[in-house]
């Protein structure tokens, strides 16, 4: 007598959430593009740097559109 083949386990769906999603409004690649532009227009020289300007630009539009608490 043959045995019955035995029905496959369900698995249990696993989800992922992010630990620390950001919360609040995110910040736009061309509204950092657009103060940084005006970063490097103010200073008039060839000295610094493009990625200086981008940082500065991320970090003060982050400290206005999400505020600390």
């Amino acid at each position: 007598m043959k045995k019955a083949a035995a029905k496959p386990r369900a698995r249990k769906a696993l989800v992922v959430t992010p630990a620390a999603a950001p919360k609040g409004p995110r910040i736009s690649h061309a509204a950092i593009a657009r103060l940084a532009y005006s970063y490097w227009e103010a200073r008039q020289s060839p000295h610094g740097s493009a990625e200086d300007d981008w940082f500065r630009a991320e970090r003060e539009l982050r400290a206005v559109l999400e505020p600390r608490t």
